[in-house]
Parts: C-alpha cells; sequence; structure tokens
C-alpha cells in the first residue's frame, strides 16, 4: 500500500496521468475508498472501463456497503455503457437493495443502450435474488435469448424464496443443465426442510447427469442425508469427495462430520474432526462437542470444549454467544422444558452463568 502511495504522490508531482495503473493496483489490495477518491479527484473524466471496475469490485463484496457504489455511478463524468449496469445489478443484489435496482432498470431503459445477455441476466438475477419473482418471470418469459446462465438465475431465484414446485418446473423443462442447476435444487430442497426430494434430485443427479456434483452440491445435500439418518450415502458422498480431491473443502468437512454425528458414528466423526486440524472453524467444534454430548459422552464434550478454549480463544468467544443466544431462545420457546436441570437454572441468566462458569 505503501508503495501504491509512493506512486501516485510521484504521478502528481511530475505532471503524469496514470490513473488507471493507479485504480488496477488498488483493486487488487483492495482498497476501494482509495480508488473511489483517486476517480473523483482527477482532474480529468477518467475512462468508463474504470467505473466499471469499482462497480465489479462492489458487487463482489469488496465494499462493505451499498452507498458508495451508487454515489459513484451517481458522480461519472463519462456515460455509463452496458456493461456499467451489468455490474451495478449484481451490486443491488448483493446488497438487497431492490428500490435502487429497479430504479437502475428504469435509467437503463431510458439510455437507449442495448438489451444485451449480459445485461439481461443481470437483470433477472437481481429479481430473482430480491424476491421479485413475478417481475424475474415477466423479464424470463420476453427474452428472446435464454442461456444456462438466465435459466439457473430464475431457478435459483424460486429455490431461494421457497417457490420449489415452480423451480421444479422450470428445472424439468430445461433444455440443458449444468453442475449450478442441480445444485440450486438441491440446496433448495434442503434449505426448506424438503430433504427426500434433495436426496432424490442427487441422486438423479450422479447417476443421469453429465456433470458431477462438486463442494457445493455436497455440502448442500449432506445435511439432508444426516435428517434423513443416510448415512451409506453420507459415506458415499465422503469417497467421491476425496476421489476428486474436495475433502480439503472445510464446507464439505463440516457437513460430513454433523453428518456423522447426527447418525451416531462419532468414530467417523471424530476421525474427521482430528484430519481437518488448523481448518477447523465454530461449525467443526460446535458439531464435534453437540455429537458428543447428545450421545451420551458428555465428559469427552466437555474435555473437547476445554481444548476448544485452550487452543482457540477467538473461536471460543463466537461459541460462547451463539449458545447463549441459542439457550435464551430456546428457554423462551419452553423448548428445554424436559430437562431436569431447569428446575436449578430458573431462567436464562442463570443459564448464561452455567456457561460462564464453564469457560472461566
Amino acid at each position: 500500500m505503501n508503495q501504491i502511495k509512493q506512486i501516485h504522490a510521484f504521478t502528481l508531482r511530475n505532471g503524469l496521468d496514470d490513473i488507471q495503473a493507479l485504480v488496477l493496483k488498488l483493486l487488487r489490495v483492495p482498497n476501494l475508498p482509495y480508488a473511489h477518491a483517486l476517480l473523483l479527484s482527477h482532474p480529468h473524466p477518467p475512462p468508463t472501463f474504470l467505473y466499471n471496475k469499482l462497480f465489479q469490485a462492489y458487487a463482489r463484496g469488496a465494499g462493505s456497503a451499498f452507498e458508495p457504489c451508487a454515489a459513484l455511478f451517481a458522480s461519472m463524468r463519462r456515460p455509463p455503457n452496458p456493461y456499467s449496469f451489468v455490474f451495478l445489478f449484481s451490486a443491488c443484489a448483493a446488497f438487497a437493495r431492490r428500490a435502487h435496482g429497479c430504479a437502475l432498470h428504469a435509467r437503463f431503459l431510458l439510455s437507449g443502450l442495448p438489451f444485451d445477455a449480459f445485461v439481461a441476466t443481470s437483470l433477472l438475477d437481481f429479481y430473482a435474488k430480491s424476491g421479485l419473482l413475478d417481475s424475474a418471470r415477466r423479464l424470463f418469459d420476453e427474452l428472446p435469448f435464454r442461456d444456462v446462465a438466465t435459466w439457473n438465475s430464475l431457478i435459483g431465484g424460486y429455490a431461494r424464496w421457497g417457490e420449489l414446485d415452480r423451480a421444479r418446473e422450470l428445472f424439468e423443462t430445461m433444455p440443458l443443465r449444468n453442475v449450478i442447476t442441480w445444485t440450486s435444487m438441491v440446496s433448495g430442497y434442503t434449505q426448506n426442510g424438503r430433504y427426500e426430494e434433495a436426496v432424490r434430485v442427487f441422486s438423479r443427479m450422479w447417476e443421469e447427469a453429465a456433470v458431477k456434483p462438486n463442494e457445493v452440491t455436497l455440502a448442500s445435500v449432506l445435511p439432508a442425508c444426516a435428517h434423513l439418518g443416510a448415512m451409506g450415502l453420507g459415506e458415499k458422498i465422503e469417497n467421491y469427495s476425496r476421489e476428486k480431491g474436495l475433502i480439503g473443502n472445510v464446507f464439505v468437512c463440516n457437513a460430513l462430520l454433523e453428518m456423522y454425528g447426527r447418525c451416531g458414528n462419532i468414530d467417523r466423526a471424530r476421525k474427521l474432526f482430528d484430519e481437518m486440524g488448523a481448518r477447523r472453524n465454530l461449525c467443526s467444534w460446535n458439531s464435534m462437542i453437540v455429537a458428543l454430548a447428545v450421545h451420551g459422552m458428555w465428559r469427552q464434550g466437555l474435555e473437547l470444549f476445554h481444548e476448544m478454549r485452550e487452543s482457540c480463544p477467538m473461536i471460543l468467544h463466537l461459541w460462547v454467544f451463539s449458545w447463549l443466544a441459542l439457550m435464551e431462545d430456546w428457554w423462551m420457546r419452553g423448548s428445554i422444558s424436559s430437562i431436569p436441570w431447569k428446575r436449578t437454572f430458573s431462567s436464562p441468566l442463570n443459564w448464561n452463568i452455567m456457561v460462564a462458569w464453564l469457560i472461566f
């Protein structure tokens, strides 16, 4: 970063115009506020290409808020091109800005710019992710061209917002499916508690489709296996993930860990947990501790908790806050009324004291 500042100072002292190189370097760091300020303060209007690079960075989540992206668009000193709107629609989807996205659509129509496949897919994806499914479907039906990405955007939107029957109907009529298509259906069924259908779609993909599951597909179907107790399928998924080199993905490992824990295979769960080593996160520790506790191995669970306390203090704090919130939620719902401890810990505060005692 210091080197970039030195280059910037050198260009200012010597009257050089090297804004493109500076902005691209800043985006690689990334330092969006600096790049943003550089575009605004430059004496000559920067090319639209550089504005688009910042819009793209905001759309990919490099910025922490949408407002700077909207402000940059409002202050453009060059007319936007179709790619500007592609990235802006994506940013609106990423930051869940429905009103901004709809206003941008109107602005695009007034601009007279060509409505190509990239703009159409980005706009449809915005409507689908924002839950404006009728608008997304209307746009989909009006398109003279529909590629795989367009179909996936609408199917993913239906699945995301629980419209699984409409997603399935579209899925079955889709002329060509890729791994994203299959994963959207599997994930949608799992997230909405339709576990048997998630497993059926996954099995169909595995047996019939030309494309094979990736790490996202596996992480999506394993929770369904866990809820159904389908450990046999889970074991096949573990073997497949090892063959394909996907076992290194922490989300796949965590999903396998939860599946074995729920199915009562504590030995396999612990072996996988130990194998993860430094890749373990809050979810990994939580799944292993809960699996031990639920299956009557509370001493081992408590030992593992203390191991987490000694080796991962940051994860410990996250664990504590999540469990305090969960305990209070359980208490308010009366979900732990059958536990005899409730007579002793007669309020959420006492539960919190119990957890604090375990820690300190």
